[in-house]
């Protein structure tokens, strides 16, 4: 009983990504007003298994920004990378981050968000709340708890180092500026670890 209760765990989960890669393939080729019917389709399952997985699209499309939320932000974020020191900690968070720039299924959802946020505000609010919030959060509490360095506003110097890295990702990969205006990402994180930590250290010797 206990095997059958895990192969059908596994079914269901395996059931579920299923549906995740036929909606992502969807939603890529037919925009966010894409149909559960086609959804379900592309998927080889019935629209009720789809249901029976997701309530809504915008469930389905949370999810996808989920699976992305895993791989990025708490797969990277790791105990031992927040014992880091600042500059080690900034120069590690810089590549995970410019890492998305070689995942074909984030910047082509990005691609899309950027795309019909202005049909669908929804997506944006998303990205935002499950991707960008969550991010900024994390890399705020760690400049305010580091001794090395400080900050009069972590958040607000939290936002300029994110707003930095995923400026250069949308620039090159959503925008195609890798080809008008090529620089290597080694580049850009020597200049952003550079900056924040003369900020850092100026806030440090005037407190």
């Amino acid at each position: 009983m206990p095997d059958e209760g895990r192969d059908n765990v596994t079914r269901l989960s395996e059931k579920r990504e299923k549906i995740l890669e036929g909606a992502l393939r969807v939603f890529l080729a037919q925009g966010y007003s894409a149909s559960m019917d086609a959804i379900a389709a592309e998927a080889g399952v019935a629209k009720q298994t789809v249901y029976s997985h997701f309530k809504d699209k915008h469930s389905l499309f949370s999810a996808l920004i989920d699976r992305l939320l895993d791989h990025f932000v708490t797969a990277g974020l790791t105990a031992e990378l927040l014992s880091l020191d600042a500059q080690s900690f900034i120069r590690k968070i810089a590549h995970i981050t410019l890492s998305r720039m070689d995942d074909w299924e984030y910047v082509s959802l990005l691609r899309l968000i950027i795309g019909e946020s202005g049909r669908f505000p929804e997506l944006s609010e998303l990205y935002v709340s499950h991707m960008v919030k969550p991010g900024i959060q994390k890399l705020a509490d760690y400049l305010r708890a580091n001794e090395q360095v400080r900050f009069s506003d972590p958040e607000a110097t939290a936002r300029i180092i994110h707003g930095a890295l995923i400026n250069f990702v949308i620039l090159q990969e959503v925008m195609h500026g890798k080809h008008a205006m090529p620089m290597s990402r080694e580049r850009l994180i020597n200049s952003i670890v550079d900056m924040v930590l003369f900020a850092g250290e100026q806030g440090k010797q005037s407190s």
